[in-house]
């Protein structure tokens, strides 16, 4: 009788993702903070810029309201996200002796 544990270890395996490392961490989190401030420029364009471009009578208070209002949230989140990367002292960046020729 074949071992099934093994077979279905390798298909689980197969399946899954690998585990996060803290570089996949980051790069999800700065994607998602990205798509975050795309949202935020958007609601503004949507809301504010647009009318203003378009028709100046189409520009309505709670309309300019609500983008504004849209727009601070979605920025909120993407600086959240933003906040949960670790980042390092930058002893790579910069020599000891303050130049960058190392």
């Amino acid at each position: 009788m074949p071992d099934t544990h093994a077979t279905a270890r390798r298909i689980l395996r197969a399946l899954l993702p690998p585990p996060q490392t803290p570089k996949h961490r980051e790069d999800r989190l700065k994607a998602l903070a990205g798509a975050f401030q795309t949202l935020a420029l958007g609601a503004v364009g949507v809301g504010f810029l647009t009318p203003m471009i378009t028709d100046y009578t189409a520009l309505n208070r709670s309309h300019v309201l609500v983008a504004c209002l849209l727009s601070l949230i979605f920025e909120g989140i993407s600086l959240t996200l933003l906040a949960y990367i670790p980042y390092d002292s930058g002893n790579d960046a910069v020599s000891s002796k303050g130049d960058n020729n190392g």
